[in-house]
């Protein structure tokens, strides 16, 4: 590639290099994602490369560009010393000349080499396209380059992945999944700065629950329903709208229900089934994978097993057991483990498997209505809400839930040692008992469990701690 034409290349996509204030911020959308801030924190803070991974289209280019915005308004960084560059773009991505040289090219256009008192920092989005692409950043964060590096790439995936691990130690990953159920709100009251402040002020509820402290959960729990009041109405068309929608912001600008149900399966399934896998697994036959897909999302919270999957689907055991940790890799699929007391065992047994949006769930089974009037399916909509949650949490060594002897319980959280902390999820109006939830604490000696459900307020007797899932979702 001629200088001109990378120069021209790289015109395009740092547009701050002539203009730090100009018109290529109004493509930029105003709402920003938490982990935008999260990342600033980390570049602050933390001497690692940074990388943002997650499923597609979720916006983690966005990200990168908003964290750009940031270091430009708020730090003062200068702006030729900050680099954005795709490696999807067709130039790169269609000669393989190019890839063998374009990351040395990148370094030498900026300028930088050892000693320099001042750090570059390089955005390098959807990285994985580049081969071997962990080699390059492994080699100037060696030699000690002053270059800050945030990556993104896709967690569908499976190479980008595998690359990750082979940086352990030098990287910082930021896992971007969909909107979270309170990030969805945060969007839709946007323009209500009172929201977002009552919502930042109440965010240690995680903290309350690991440390037991029943009497302060309720504390803080009952101050926010009270600050929430006036936007009571707005939560509660949230809930409806998100276990609809989802989490992926370009579905919420379709009016069609039928487009938004064809952009996902064609954008998050099939791309992700058809393009992503194909890249380690040459299927002969990947209708089989999809069908594998879609009984998983028909029977979310049911315990299941291979054999079993393998005879309801019509496909042989084989295919199940190859193919679901690669579903689980690509962020279409939440696995939760039968409970052993034993979690850092490798699991084969029987597991549960939940969908990581709701939508992408709405669009396969075609569930596109409001169903939250039936108190079965939002009981188990509800399960999935706070797996999403849970599963997120930076102390949890694993969930899993529980069963023996006919007592259940939806989730146990590991969290150091014997460090349990169990969930059990009741969305239905009548009165529901919890007796998994006792016989589980009785038998390894917990004094603290909670039950989250559906209006009632929070309230804590006996060890238990009870309270509504809407502020489980925005209290964290």
């Amino acid at each position: 590639m001629p200088d001109r034409v990378l120069t021209n290349i790289l015109r395009i996509y740092n547009p701050w290099w002539a203009d730090p204030s100009g018109s290529w911020r109004r493509d930029l959308p105003d709402f920003q994602r938490l982990v935008v801030a999260d990342i600033i924190d980390d570049i602050k803070e933390l001497p690692q490369m940074i990388s943002v991974s997650g499923p597609r289209r979720v916006g983690k280019t966005t990200a990168l560009r908003q964290i750009v915005c940031r270091l430009l308004d708020e730090k003062k960084v200068d702006p030729n010393h900050l680099l954005y560059f795709s490696f999807d773009d067709p130039e790169v991505y269609g000669s393989d000349e190019l890839q063998r040289i374009i990351f040395d090219r990148l370094i030498e256009r900026s300028g930088v080499k050892p000693g320099d008192t001042s750090s570059r920092f390089f955005f390098l989005d959807e990285i994985q396209r580049l081969p071997r692409w962990e080699l390059f950043l492994k080699k100037y964060y060696d030699l000690k380059f002053p270059i800050r590096f945030i990556v993104s790439g896709s967690a569908s995936s499976p190479i980008f992945r595998s690359s990750q691990e082979s940086l352990l130690g030098r990287i910082k990953d930021r896992h971007l999944l969909p909107f979270s159920f309170k990030e969805y709100c945060l969007y839709r009251l946007r323009e209500n700065a009172e929201f977002s402040d009552i919502l930042h002020r109440y965010r240690d509820l995680r903290t309350l629950l690991m440390a037991n402290d029943g009497p302060g959960a309720v504390e803080q729990i009952t101050r926010l329903e009270h600050e929430l009041e006036p936007f009571e109405h707005e939560i509660n068309q949230a809930v409806i709208s998100y276990c609809r929608e989802g989490g992926f912001p370009e579905v919420w600008q379709l009016s069609d229900p039928v487009r938004k149900m064809e952009y996902l399966m064609e954008q998050q399934i099939r791309k992700v089934l058809y393009e992503d896998l194909m890249t380690i697994t040459q299927y002969r036959k990947p209708e089989n994978v999809l069908r594998f897909f879609v009984y998983l999302l028909a029977h979310p919270g049911n315990e299941l097993n291979t054999a079993n999957i393998a005879g309801e689907v019509g496909v042989e055991r084989r295919v199940i057991e190859e193919n679901l940790p690669k579903l689980i890799m690509t962020d279409l699929i939440l696995r939760v483990p039968k409970f052993t007391h034993q979690p850092l065992r490798v699991r084969k047994g029987n597991f549960k498997c939940y969908s990581v949006d709701l939508a992408l769930r709405n669009a396969v089974l075609k569930t596109w209505h409001d169903f939250t009037s039936d108190p079965q399916m939002m009981g188990l909509y509800a399960e999935n809400l706070v797996v999403q949650e849970i599963n997120k949490w930076p102390e949890a060594i694993e969930v899993a839930f529980y069963r023996d002897k006919g007592k259940e319980v939806d989730f146990i959280v590991t969290y150091g040692g014997n460090r349990y902390l169990p969930i059990e999820v009741k969305h239905r109006r009548k009165k529901e008992h919890v007796t998994g939830l006792q016989h589980f604490m009785k038998k390894y000696k917990l004094s603290f469990g909670v039950k989250i459900a559906r209006d009632r307020s929070a309230r804590f007797e006996d060890g238990l701690l009870r309270f509504p899932l809407r502020y489980f979702l925005l209290a964290n």
